[in-house]
């Protein structure tokens, strides 16, 4: 590939991993939007509307991921990656619902840290000092806000471990990310239509569909429709980002998300911002900047020899 190509290839990738982000910081507006809807309602309809965007794009894209489907080592990975990532969206939606979108900013921030955890669990890799001291810092934080706050943040420790656990058997499986995602919430549908009906049944009434006689219940209905791409896009784009740009550059273009939402739910959404989170967000953040200052350093001493190579070439 010329250097042109990679220049484009890295400049759309870094463009798509800034917009995935944005959407994800952004999304606490949009499911406040369906704030009068049972959250296990909306678990549900997202998991469906997800699969049925899927659906489209795989068939615009050609591929077919049912041959997926029926490959038993895929399920063995595609299944538990399914349900990781359900209730990591069913604590996100339950979060944002009881207004508490400050602890999903907390979990996301955390999930690097949980991410380099799982590496060392499942992929054997050996902690760097500056990555055991970047997850004391994070241990400390938590146990701070424990103690100081009389409460364990565990939307906020569920969501980084989730999502930690889910990359990591991703990873391991090695499978596409648009027919895999497909393939996930294919095994997820029995789940989602039972906890919509659940929601419904137990609730007497249900947003989508419910009342087709107001402009409101139109609405509503197409809000729940709009779950379904607010849950995919960011997936996708995360995928072309991921496959186009050095991790070390995806690593700093996450935190785009956590301070997003941080800002939305101090600010915008009026939480409560304690000296307990205080201390716990700048023990997090610290181990962060120590996480990204041995991943430049790290990234730096790998690319020299390169250059030095290319130039004796």
């Amino acid at each position: 590939m010329s250097n042109t190509n990679q220049s484009s290839q890295e400049l759309k990738g870094t463009l798509a991993g800034l917009l995935c982000y944005v959407i994800w910081g952004l999304a606490p507006l949009y499911w406040k939007l369906l704030d009068n809807v049972n959250s296990f309602e909306v678990i549900g309809q997202r998991i469906i509307w997800c699969f049925v965007l899927m659906v489209i794009i795989c068939a615009v894209m050609r591929i077919n991921f049912l041959e997926l489907l029926r490959d038993k080592r895929a399920v063995s990975f595609l299944l538990p990656a399914a349900v990781l990532i359900s209730i990591n969206w069913g604590v996100y939606i339950y979060a944002v619902d009881t207004e508490r979108v400050v602890h999903t900013a907390m979990g996301y921030y955390c999930n690097p840290l949980f991410s380099i955890l799982f590496g060392v669990l499942f992929f054997k890799e050996r902690l760097t000092t500056i990555q055991k001291i970047a997850v004391g810092l994070c241990l400390i934080g938590v146990i701070y806000f424990l103690f100081d706050y009389g409460e364990l943040p565990w939307i906020s420790l569920v969501l980084a471990i989730s999502f930690g656990a889910y990359g990591a058997v991703k990873k391991k499986g090695g499978y596409p990310a648009v027919p895999a995602l497909a393939v996930e919430s294919a095994l997820a549908l029995p789940l989602a239509f039972g906890v919509a009906i659940a929601a419904a049944y137990i609730t007497g009434s249900h947003a989508f569909l419910g009342d087709t006689h107001t402009v409101d219940g139109w609405i509503l209905t197409l809000l729940v429709i709009g779950a379904g791409p607010i849950t995919a896009i960011p997936l996708v784009l995360f995928a072309k980002a991921a496959n186009s740009i050095p991790l070390s550059l995806l690593g700093f273009i996450q935190y785009v998300s956590p301070t997003i939402a941080l800002l939305l739910g101090v600010f915008a959404f009026g939480e409560p911002f304690t000296s307990a989170h205080a201390v716990c967000f700048g023990c997090i953040w610290a181990g962060l900047a120590l996480v990204s200052f041995g991943t430049l350093r790290g990234s730096k001493k790998t690319a020299q020899p390169t250059l030095e190579d290319e130039q004796h070439a």
